[in-house]
C-alpha cells in the first residue's frame, strides 16, 4: 500500500475517463482493489458523510482507523449509528470537540480583524479516498494563509452512485421504502418485514432497469450528439465573432461605444461597457471575461482530433448516457440526504431536527460561533464546485441565518461558486434573497471560458466533447426551461443577470477565465481544475486592477 499525492479535485474524474476506462457491470457493481495509506490526515480539517447521510470516521476504511489505510469504495465506520436512538453518540461528540477545539486555535489573518473559516463542498465524482487526499494535501497550505479550512466531504463516486441508482433506488426512495418504511420504528419484526420487501422489489426490478438504461441510450444517442455537438459548433463561431472586437483591452476602462462587440453575447456587451475602473478601495470588478488565446494550431489540433474521434464517440456516448443518467440523479439525492436523511421523513415525532451530517456539524458550528464571540470575531467563507453548489445552496438556506449575539449578520460573509452545476432557478431561489436579505455577503461566480467548456476533451478525445456541465445541459437533465440549465456556464447565467436587483449587482461578481495553453499556468482549463489553483485566496474569486489573472496553479 502507497501512499500516491492526490492532483485529484472536484470533478477531476470526467464521466468519460470512469465509463471507458472500465466495463460498466464491473465498475458499477464489483470492487476496487485500489489502497493507500494516508497517515497524516488532520479529522479536525474534515466532516465527512456516506451515502444515506451519517457521519463517518475519514481516517482509514481497513482494520483499525488509525492506521491510515484506504481502500476504494470499501465503506468507512459510522461514527454513530443514528439508526438506533439508544447507541451512545459519544464519538460523535468526541470527533467535533476534537474539530471546534483546533479551530478555537486558529489566528487572524494578516490584516484581518476576525478569524477566518472556510467550508469547502466538492462536487461530484469524487471517491472517499481522492476527497480524503485533498485533505491532506490542502489543510496545511490553506492555514498558513491565516485561514481554517474545514473539508464536507460526501459519497459522490460514479460506481456507488449508479449502483444505488440500479439495486437500491425506487423513485427517488429506497426500495425498502415501498410499501412500509415508517413501520421500522415499531421495532425489529416490522423493520425485517420492510426489508425484505425492499429485497423482493430490489430483484425483480433491477434486470428492468438495466434493460431501460440500455435502451434509453440507444434510443437518445442521436440526440446526445446533437447536444454536444450543437454546443460546440455555437461556441466556436461566438469565439470567432467576438476575439476580433475584444482585442488586447477586454476589460474596458470608462464608456463603450453603443455597438461595442466586446462579449459573447449582447447581454455581455452591455454589462461589460458598464463595468469602470475599481476606486482606490480596490473593489472587485463585477464582471470579467476572459478571452480564448489559443493559436491556430491548437484550435485545429482540437477540430482534426474532434473529427477523427466521431466513430468512437457514438460508442462512448452511448455508455455515457445509459449509466450516467441514472448516476447523476443518484448523487443529486445524496446532496439532501446530508441534511434530511430518510429516517427524518418518517419519524413519529413531529419537531424531529435534521439528522444528516452535514446538518449536526453546520448546528455544531453555529453553537460553537455563538459560544466564541459569534461574529464580531469570525468570518465564514462557503466555497462550492460543481455539485458542491447544490450542497452550498443548502446551507444557506437551513444554516444561512444570523446568530443569537450578531442578529443583523449573517453566517456566510462571501459564497464562491467554481463551476457550479446547480440549476439557475436553484441559484436564484436562494443566493439573491439572502443578497437582499443581509447587505454585507458578497458572491463570487468563478467560470471557463465558453469554449473551454464545449471542447473539454476526456480520454484523449475518445469521450463526448463538453464538459460535465455541457452534457447537464445536454442530456443528463431534462430542462424544462432556461432557469433549469445550470448555473456554472457563462451563456447561461447571462439570462438571469437582469434578474437581479441593482444594488445586489454591486456584491456580485463574475469571473471568466482565459481559455489556451498561453493561459494554463494562470487560468482553469477544465472543470476539474478550479482545485489545482489556490482556491481559497481572495485573489483567485476577485479581479482587481488591470491583471486580473496573476495567481498561479500550486505547485
Amino acid at each position: 500500500m502507497n501512499y500516491h499525492k492526490s492532483r485529484s479535485v472536484s470533478g477531476r474524474l470526467t464521466f468519460g475517463r470512469l465509463f471507458i476506462c472500465s466495463s460498466l457491470i464491473t465498475g458499477a457493481l464489483l470492487p476496487s482493489f485500489g489502497c493507500s495509506t494516508l497517515p497524516n490526515l488532520k479529522t479536525e480539517h474534515v466532516v465527512m458523510v456516506n451515502r444515506t447521510g451519517n457521519l463517518i470516521d475519514p481516517r482509514g476504511n481497513i482494520g483499525k482507523p488509525e492506521g491510515g489505510k484506504h481502500l476504494l469504495f470499501k465503506p468507512y465506520a459510522e461514527l454513530a449509528n443514528t439508526d438506533d436512538p439508544k447507541l451512545d453518540k459519544k464519538a460523535v461528540d468526541d470527533y467535533f470537540t476534537k474539530l471546534f477545539t483546533s479551530l478555537e486555535q486558529t489566528r487572524v489573518r494578516n490584516g484581518g480583524t476576525r478569524k477566518r473559516i472556510l467550508l469547502y463542498v466538492h462536487g461530484g465524482l469524487n471517491t472517499a479516498q481522492a476527497s480524503i487526499e485533498r485533505v491532506v494535501e490542502y489543510s496545511a497550505r490553506i492555514q498558513e494563509d491565516g485561514t481554517y479550512p474545514i473539508f464536507v466531504n460526501w459519497d459522490s463516486s460514479l460506481t456507488s452512485s449508479y449502483r444505488d441508482h440500479l439495486v437500491l433506488l425506487r423513485q427517488g426512495r429506497r426500495a425498502d421504502d415501498w410499501c412500509c418504511q415508517a413501520w421500522k420504528e415499531y421495532g425489529k419484526g416490522y423493520a425485517l418485514g420492510s426489508n425484505l420487501a425492499g429485497g423482493v422489489a430490489s430483484a425483480v426490478t433491477t434486470p428492468l432497469y438495466f434493460a431501460f438504461d440500455f435502451a434509453r441510450g440507444v434510443i437518445r444517442l442521436p440526440v446526445d450528439l446533437y447536444g454536444v455537438y450543437a454546443d460546440l459548433l455555437s461556441s466556436h463561431w461566438r469565439s470567432a465573432f467576438t476575439d476580433e472586437n475584444i482585442g488586447k483591452d477586454h476589460w474596458p476602462h470608462g464608456n463603450c461605444a453603443v455597438n461595442a462587440k466586446v462579449g459573447m453575447t449582447p447581454r455581455a456587451d452591455a454589462l461589460l461597457c458598464e463595468v469602470r475602473h475599481p476606486s482606490a478601495e480596490q473593489k472587485p470588478y463585477p464582471l470579467v471575461q476572459g478571452i480564448n488565446q489559443r493559436t491556430g494550431w491548437e484550435s485545429a489540433w482540437q477540430i482534426a482530433r474532434t473529427v477523427a474521434t466521431v466513430p468512437v464517440h457514438i460508442g462512448s456516448g452511448l455508455v455515457i448516457d445509459m449509466a450516467g443518467t441514472g448516476s447523476w440523479s443518484s448523487m443529486h439525492r445524496r446532496t439532501t440526504v446530508m441534511f434530511n436523511r430518510d429516517q427524518d421523513l418518517w419519524a413519529p415525532d413531529p419537531h424531529v431536527s435534521p439528522t444528516g451530517g452535514v446538518a449536526q456539524f453546520m448546528t455544531n458550528l453555529r453553537e460553537f460561533l455563538e459560544a466564541h464571540g459569534g461574529k464580531s470575531e469570525w468570518e465564514v467563507v462557503l466555497i462550492g464546485h460543481s455539485m458542491g453548489t447544490i450542497v452550498a445552496n443548502e446551507m444557506v438556506r437551513q444554516f444561512g441565518h444570523p446568530l443569537r449575539k450578531n442578529p443583523r449578520e449573517p453566517l456566510f460573509d462571501e459564497i464562491v461558486f467554481m463551476g457550479a452545476a446547480c440549476s439557475l432557478r436553484d441559484y436564484m431561489n436562494t443566493i439573491p434573497h439572502y443578497l437582499e436579505e443581509y447587505k454585507t455577503t458578497r458572491m463570487y461566480h468563478l467560470m471557463l471560458h465558453d469554449q473551454a467548456e464545449s471542447t473539454e476533451q476526456s480520454l484523449w478525445g475518445t469521450a463526448l466533447p463538453g464538459s460535465l456541465l455541457v452534457w447537464l445541459d445536454g442530456f443528463f437533465t431534462r430542462p424544462d426551461s432556461p432557469l433549469d440549465l445550470v448555473a456554472g456556464r457563462y451563456q447561461n447565467l447571462l439570462r438571469v443577470m437582469h434578474l437581479h436587483e441593482p444594488e445586489l449587482r454591486e456584491r456580485i461578481s463574475v469571473k471568466v477565465f482565459n481559455f489556451g495553453e498561453k493561459a494554463k499556468e494562470t487560468s482553469p482549463q477544465t472543470h476539474g481544475d478550479f482545485g489545482e489553483f489556490p482556491f481559497w485566496k481572495d485573489e483567485f474569486w476577485q479581479a482587481k486592477g488591470d491583471s486580473p489573472f496573476l495567481l498561479r496553479r500550486v505547485q
